[in-house]
Order: C-alpha cells, then sequence, then structure tokens
C-alpha cells in the first residue's frame, strides 16, 4: 500500500472520529510506516486506533517544526513505546525536549536529506512573528507533506524537487490570511511547476479552494478520517 491516513486537523470527517486545531499524518510508503507531526494531544493515538493503524509499527516520526499543534502529542508518543518496550526513531529540526523521553531516539535533520530510498526530508527556514526557526517537510513518491508551510509553499516544493516529481502537495498551506491575489499567483505558479492535486489541512483556507481550481489544479479539503493514495 502507498497512501496515508489524516489522523489529526482542524475537522473531523466521520463521526466517531474527533478533530482539534493541529496535525498529524500516517503514512504508508513501499514497506514502511511513517508518523509526520503528532497533534497537540494524544489525539493521534486515539483516532489510530480507531482507524485501525498501528502507531507502534511505525518506522519513524517525523516533526515539522516546533509549535505545540504539531509536538503536542510526543509525550504520548513516548509513552506509548514505552509501554511495548521499544525505541521509536524521531527526525526534528533541533528540538532539545526530545531528549527528555527515553522512549525516543533524537535525529536532528540540519539539512535535506533521504531517510531510506523511499522518503526525504526537507529542510527550510521560516519567519513568522519575528521568530526564526528551521521547518521539515516530507516526500514520499509523488507527495510532499508539510506542517504549515511557514517557509512557503513554493520554496518548500522547489527544495523538494530535488528528490522526487512532486505532483500532489497535502498539508498546511498557512494561507488563511493571504491576500486573494497572491493566493491567484501562488496556484498558478504550482500549476506551472507540476502539481496536479493539493489536500488542504490544518491551517489552510478553505476559500483558496477556487484559486487552485482556476489554475487546474484538484484541490480537496481533507478532515480527519480521510485517506489518500500516494503514486
Amino acid at each position: 500500500m502507498k497512501g496515508f491516513a489524516v489522523l489529526v486537523s482542524n475537522c473531523a470527517g466521520r463521526q466517531e472520529l474527533k478533530a482539534e486545531h493541529g496535525l498529524s499524518l500516517f503514512i504508508r510508503y513501499g514497506e514502511n510506516d511513517y508518523l509526520f507531526d503528532t497533534g497537540g494531544s494524544d489525539l493521534f493515538i486515539e483516532n489510530s486506533q480507531f482507524m485501525n493503524l498501528g502507531i507502534e509499527n511505525i518506522k519513524c516520526a517525523v516533526l515539522s517544526h516546533f509549535h505545540l499543534d504539531h509536538i503536542g502529542g510526543i509525550p504520548f508518543l513516548s509513552r506509548h513505546f514505552s509501554m511495548i518496550s521499544g525505541i521509536c526513531d524521531v527526525y526534528h529540526p533541533a528540538f532539545s525536549e526530545i531528549l527528555k523521553f527515553p522512549a525516543l531516539r533524537s535525529n536532528t535533520v540540519r539539512e535535506s536529506q533521504k531517510i531510506d530510498d523511499e522518503c526525504a526530508l526537507v529542510l527550510s527556514n521560516a519567519v513568522k512573528d519575528d521568530e526564526n526557526f528551521n521547518e521539515i517537510s516530507m516526500v514520499a513518491g509523488n507527495t510532499l507533506f508539510t506542517g504549515c508551510g511557514h517557509s512557503g509553499i513554493l520554496n518548500i516544493l522547489k527544495e523538494a524537487q530535488n528528490f522526487s516529481t512532486v505532483t500532489t502537495i497535502a498539508g498546511g498551506f498557512h494561507n488563511f490570511d493571504m491576500q486573494k491575489d497572491k493566493m491567484k499567483k501562488t496556484a498558478s505558479d504550482l500549476f506551472l511547476l507540476g502539481i496536479k492535486r493539493v489536500i488542504l489541512l490544518h491551517c489552510s483556507s478553505v476559500n483558496s479552494i477556487r484559486y487552485f481550481e482556476d489554475a487546474g489544479i484538484e484541490c480537496i479539503f481533507g478532515s480527519v478520517g480521510n485517506s489518500f493514495n500516494i503514486e
């Protein structure tokens, strides 16, 4: 199987699942499973159990950036692996708090890199509210996964194209306060760079859907419980 499921986002698509402000994705590509972000609580574990997805079987977890709605589940990830006497590799952009959790093995990402034959991590620099920080996105097959896209979707995509021919972007676009003209240009530029599908999650604006569609890009506003294929 090659695909991913939404464990945490701002809205839920199934009655038995819950939503919160945050993001967590369960990614299956090739023979490996990966966790991308943890949301802000233990909700990613609760929802994964309803969806019959085994968090304990992941090859590693990837944390996009240090904002709480993406890393708040870390203590619960550690507890989950402690209960099965396991160790989880965690890739992160210099988040020293990981060292406090004995069931998590810290892997600091200092440059864009492949983590195995299937997937790569894209490191980019972001500035938000006078904060300057690194952000990690992930590439699996034709799909680029973003946490919030603080570094700019176009900047992230251009770096990701060093590893794969990306045709789908899924995750946070952080475009809810973007001006209409900029939304329109971003959508047009993404189309010119080969993007055929975007899956908006978490901090993405529903108002941007029409700009992607007008540019010729299939646009889906995703929710907790949704699953998508990766080519």
